[in-house]
């Protein structure tokens, strides 16, 4: 009899759990509550290139979309090979080498099919894009002090390239040119603050930023950094 009673009740979780998942509402930054997380995508993160998923912290959900930021910086690599070409165009994201390399190959080694109709696209920042110089300063996303801002790399990123800090933290890009050099993109320093640094320089980190669109996306999962959010559907 036990066992008919654990059987009927498996059936009903089974037949339950679209509804479940579908029925968790994402937020964003909490001053109380901290961030919630979201697992979405899948990269080199270890020292010897083993795969791992992608967290991403739940900066603000607005308009039916997610603003996700990752967690850690990813990879290094240049904003743009030519700092004059760079200043010609102004610092425009979406004319940068590392917006082409993003867009060209990490895109769609990363994501699934299934993750990439998620994600939403625009001409100005494309798929993938990295937070504005304000975005880092914005206490409703949880940036309210310099040590907010400071990022750490992945075994990974550090093994191939990326600068680390002697405190263990790592410098990463933002896509804001520099207000006071052209030739500059804004990035953050040894204590979190922000400043800029030459958009050739290559062993600067990339922490990459996507928006998540919630129309018709079902999630299973606490939303912790330990069990974060990862898509059913």
């Amino acid at each position: 009899m036990k066992k008919k009673a654990l059987l009927i009740l498996s059936a009903l979780v089974l037949a339950l759990w679209p509804a479940l998942s579908h029925a968790v509402e994402l937020r964003g930054y909490d001053s109380e509550l901290g961030y919630e997380y979201v697992a979405l995508g899948r990269c080199p993160q270890d020292e010897d290139g083993g795969v791992r998923d992608i967290i991403w912290r739940v900066l603000e959900v607005k308009d039916g979309e997610a603003y996700l930021y990752s967690e850690s910086i990813l990879f290094n690599h240049r904003v743009h090979e030519d700092d004059e070409e760079y200043e010609d165009f102004g610092g425009q994201w979406n004319l940068t080498e590392l917006y082409q390399l993003l867009h060209e190959e990490k895109l769609e080694q990363w994501f699934t099919s299934e993750e990439l109709e998620h994600l939403v696209f625009s001409d100005e920042l494309g798929y993938l894009f990295l937070a504005t110089g304000e975005d880092l300063k914005n206490r409703e996303y949880g940036f309210s002090s310099d040590k907010a801002r400071q990022g750490y790399g992945t075994p990974y990123a550090l093994a191939n390239g990326l600068f680390r800090y002697s405190n263990g933290s790592s410098p990463y890009w933002t896509r804001s040119q520099s207000s006071t050099k052209a030739y500059g993109t804004r990035c953050t320093k040894v204590d979190g603050r922000l400043g800029y640094i030459r958009c050739v320089v290559m062993n600067e980190g990339v922490r990459p930023a996507v928006r998540l669109s919630l129309t018709g996306l079902e999630l299973a999962g606490s939303g912790t950094f330990e069990d974060p959010y990862r898509l059913t559907r």
